[in-house]
């Protein structure tokens, strides 16, 4: 899904770490994929992923709720949400794009907790920003 983000922080030591804003929830991710310059106050259209570097840890939670959470200060994040055969809805939606979700038929159309190890970020060419 494409969403227009705003750039709030860019980080000066690690070139691809990136804070922005999508419909009010900000998190910080890595912009894997960037074919032009981005600027800190500035929108782009962006698609959004994740990354599991080990393992995925999803379980079904209790309650209905929608939300990105940062683990400590480092990139991990809880994503909680309704989960999907190809994603995750955790107030903006997530595609798996590695089929992890396949291999949890069971937790298909129920609120799950996915801990994840970093966010990706595509920013999207447009004819704009050629």
């Amino acid at each position: 899904m494409v969403y227009d983000c705003f750039v709030k922080r860019l980080d000066p030591q690690i070139e691809e770490e990136t804070t922005i804003e999508i419909n009010g929830i900000e998190f910080t991710g890595f912009a894997d994929i960037c074919p032009y310059e981005i600027e800190e106050g500035k929108s782009y259209p962006v698609s959004i992923g994740f990354t599991i570097l080990d393992e995925l840890i999803i379980h079904e939670i209790p309650i209905e709720k929608k939300e990105i959470e940062r683990i400590d200060s480092g990139y991990e994040y809880y994503l909680r949400g309704l989960l999907k055969e190809d994603k995750i809805d955790a107030g903006i939606i997530f595609t798996d794009e590695d089929d992890y979700f396949i291999d949890f038929p069971e937790l298909i159309n129920k609120n799950v907790e996915i801990k994840v190890d970093r966010i990706s970020i595509e920013f999207l060419r447009t004819n704009n920003n050629e």
